[in-house]
């Protein structure tokens, strides 16, 4: 196992809760991108149960930059896991 970002390490020991809410917004953005990026794949249907979708490049890049500008903010994390791509 890797090492922990220091970041991480201070949300870990700490909470969340006690970073500025300028860097809690960053953290729960990135939080929602990276379940987003957990897409089902068609591959993993017969394992899963999940039927597995195909996201166009184009629609991934931007659904990326709409979590990043903060437009997907609504979403909680639940929403943003093994959806395919966020319907707006």
């Amino acid at each position: 196992m890797g090492r922990l970002p220091l970041r991480q390490m201070i949300i870990s020991m700490l909470g969340i809760e006690e970073i500025s809410p300028q860097d809690r917004s960053i953290v729960l953005r990135a939080r929602k991108l990276q379940r987003y990026l957990t897409q089902p794949f068609h591959i993993t249907t017969e394992q899963t149960g999940m039927k597995g979708v195909s996201v166009p490049l184009e629609k991934t890049l931007s659904d990326c930059e709409a979590f990043i500008s903060g437009r997907y903010d609504h979403y909680t994390e639940e929403q943003c896991y093994m959806i395919g791509a966020m319907k707006e």
